[in-house]
């Protein structure tokens, strides 16, 4: 009996599991790399699921896509994402602004005209 593919699904399971202190965050990388993490665990690249694994307890790496996403963890928790992709593609990337709505100018409806 191989036992091969039944390792494989406990070290996946595992590492994601052991993945608890990675924070959710969204950032954009160069080359229009969209990158989200659900808090612990997984990571997203433009929307795919790539593989998260933690290599101590304020860095993990995620690979997939044919990039490798280096994220680290300074004391507050906060995370800094580098990425290293095709042909030596890399760059550090940047948290992603919701860009606010712009508002409507109030209109008066109930102005009423001015006398001359």
């Amino acid at each position: 009996m191989n036992k091969l593919p039944i390792t494989i699904a406990l070290l996946t399971a595992s590492g994601m599991a052991h993945a608890a202190n990675l924070p959710a965050f969204e950032v954009t990388c160069p080359t229009d790399l969209s990158v989200r993490a659900e808090a612990g665990g997984p990571v997203y690249v433009n929307d795919k699921q790539i593989v998260l694994h933690k290599l101590s307890e304020q860095f993990f790496e995620a690979k997939g896509e044919g990039i490798t996403l280096s994220i680290s963890l300074n004391a507050a928790g906060a995370p800094t994402v580098s990425y290293t992709g095709k042909q030596g593609a890399n760059g550090i990337c940047e948290k992603t602004e919701e860009e606010p709505l712009e508002e409507e100018p109030a209109t008066e409806e109930s102005a009423e005209p001015m006398a001359d």
